[in-house]
């Protein structure tokens, strides 16, 4: 037993397997990076549309002069242009400009000066923005998918480090165990001694390989993360190319209508084309084709995958059972902590419902985003724990017990190993945002004039308006019915009124989020500004009063305030 430090244990490899499946890839299968990808296309034909649109002005520009020829090759990029597009009605307004420009080549002369100070410019501006905004995200999800893709090759080399050095470890236990009767004393104690420092280095990758399992889910989830806030922004983008495109629609129509009797045929073509768009409807539209068309999707997480759980290992059934077991009851340890956290996670937004005054809108998206993160974890270990059981079940000849996640584990084999994969259910959370033209807003309010002398039909108020207005004077009651019909009812100094007509506050509201106007009407708003309530419109856009100072302002901006207590009039 001299040569014992010398010997080489040589165990088999495992046979590679004819067939095996092809190397899961991580990131293009999550279903937030679909959506991203979805988004992007949408993004890159708008950019593709402006950067066309700019094109045509601006060499519609350059040949006013010898238009005839040249805007009817313009007239066909644009249309080219404008087949890549979603079918909706602003771009199709945009076939209807093609169309005039054929048969009005010859009228568009003096058009040069205006497309170059108009609609040139802001495209370029606008584009410049984008793309601006639009560069850095891309290197931000390719950063964190990189992340995603590197902890899940390294998971799998650490299982592949993990089931060596236990293979090692059990052919090193088996020796020993064979040959300890026929050594001294001192080669079984130097035996002993290597078998421990074995044991010990196959808990320290033990350990190792669980927290880069763990890690992996924390990357996933940044990842996914950094996809919903990119989305997002891209969305938004979008939104505004398509209000943009609109502006320009409406501007040139009003160049066009300029120029008298021999355009008088296509003016009416772009005014019939102008009419038909509703951009809040083509908004809608955009957004519905780049959503989510499920309201929940799969995922798949790739499971820890341990040594013990092979019935054709080297190790014995004992030991195999108890280091099953041993493992069972460290999943056991973090399903209570993490249970423990989503108790305490739902009793906190239970609260937050029940009282709404506790917290702000930021809080509770924080709070559910803890929430979901902590669901997803603990799902992740029962589905773990799941298959350590069926495992431990199988070797003790006991049953297999049902589990929620049973049927949703599968097995796959690349060339070295089988693999363990978990598909779970998860909800797809885009925050959806209200969203409608300032220019559409300001249509909607049309002012009336001063309100008149309340009469006796004024007084008898519908009930409408007893359900929704208090006040404490007759032209106070005046001032509410109109303020709820959308009609502000101010003084008319120039026909000798001289006053101002009191509005009726209907709530009060709390700004959550800064907020600079580039509108006269609109107020600034600061965190924490306590704004009056005078007008609700459907459209996302309140009017109310802040420092004395009238004017709109986004909803999405602040947070109403409850309503402690309602006076009645006495004149009602």
């Amino acid at each position: 037993m001299s040569d014992f430090g010398r010997r080489v244990v040589k165990v088999p490899s495992p046979k590679s397997i004819n067939g095996h499946l092809k190397m899961k890839d991580p990131v293009s299968t999550c279903s937030y990076n679909l959506l991203y990808q979805n988004v992007k296309r949408f993004s890159k034909n708008g950019e593709y549309f402006f950067k066309e649109l700019m094109t045509v002005f601006q060499q519609r520009a350059e040949l006013e002069h010898t238009y005839a020829k040249g805007i009817q090759k313009l007239a066909g990029k644009l249309i080219k242009a404008s087949k890549g597009m979603t079918n909706n009605s602003t771009y199709n307004a945009w076939c209807h400009v093609s169309d005039e420009m054929y048969s009005t080549a010859d009228t568009h002369r003096t058009l040069g000066n205006a497309f170059q100070q108009e609609a040139i410019l802001e495209l370029r501006q606008v584009l410049d923005e984008h793309n601006k905004r639009k560069r850095p995200l891309d290197n931000i999800i390719e950063k964190n998918g990189k992340l995603v893709a590197a902890n899940w090759n390294e998971q799998l080399k650490m299982k592949k480090k993990l089931v060596g050095i236990t293979r090692e470890h059990e052919a090193l236990f088996n020796f020993v165990e064979n040959n300890k009767h026929i050594c001294t004393e001192k080669e079984k104690q130097k035996m002993l001694n290597r078998l421990t420092k074995s044991a010990e280095a196959q808990t320290r990758v033990d350990e190792e390989y669980f927290n880069i399992n763990m890690e992996g889910h924390q990357i996933r989830l940044k990842w996914e993360n950094t996809l919903k806030h990119c989305y997002q922004i891209i969305q938004e983008l979008e939104k505004q190319r398509i209000e943009i495109l609109c502006n320009i629609l409406n501007r040139y129509n009003i160049h066009m209508s300029s120029f008298g009797q021999t355009l008088i045929h296509g003016q009416r073509q772009i005014e019939q084309a102008v009419q038909r768009v509703d951009v809040e409807k083509d908004i809608q539209t955009l957004t519905d084709e780049i959503s989510v068309t499920a309201g929940e999707t799969k995922a798949e997480f790739l499971m820890a995958d341990y040594f013990e759980e092979d019935s054709k290992s080297l190790m014995g059934k004992d030991r195999r059972r108890e280091a099953i077991k041993v493992k069972l009851q460290r999943l056991e340890d973090s399903i209570t902590k993490t249970k423990k956290d989503c108790e305490g996670l739902e009793k906190l937004m239970k609260t937050y419902s029940e009282n709404p005054s506790f917290s702000n809108q930021k809080n509770i998206e924080e709070t559910e985003q803890l929430l979901d993160e902590s669901t997803l974890k603990l799902d992740l270990l029962e589905a773990t724990k799941c298959k350590l059981s069926t495992s431990l079940s199988e070797l003790e000849g006991k049953p297999k017990t049902l589990h929620r996640f049973s049927d949703s584990i599968t097995r796959w084999k690349d060339k070295d190993y089988e693999h363990s994969v978990v598909e779970l259910t998860r909800p797809v959370k885009i925050k959806k945002t209200p969203f409608r033209s300032r220019q559409s807003l300001r249509a909607s309010i049309v002012y009336k004039g001063p309100a008149q002398t309340v009469t006796q039909s004024a007084v008898e108020p519908s009930s409408q308006v007893i359900d929704q207005v208090t006040s404490t004077a007759p032209n106070q009651e005046t001032a509410c019915d109109s303020a709820i019909n959308g009609v502000p009812a101010n003084a008319d100094d120039d026909k000798g009124q001289g006053q101002t007509t009191a509005w009726c506050s209907i709530g009060k509201c709390k700004a959550m989020y800064d907020f600079a106007s580039d509108q006269e009407d609109e107020l600034n708003l600061k965190e924490g500004d306590l704004l009056d309530i005078y007008l609700k419109e459907d459209s996302g856009w309140w009017f109310g009063i802040l420092n004395g100072q009238l004017g709109h302002f986004p909803s999405t901006y602040v947070e109403e305030l409850p309503m402690l207590s309602v006076v009645k009039s006495t004149h009602v």
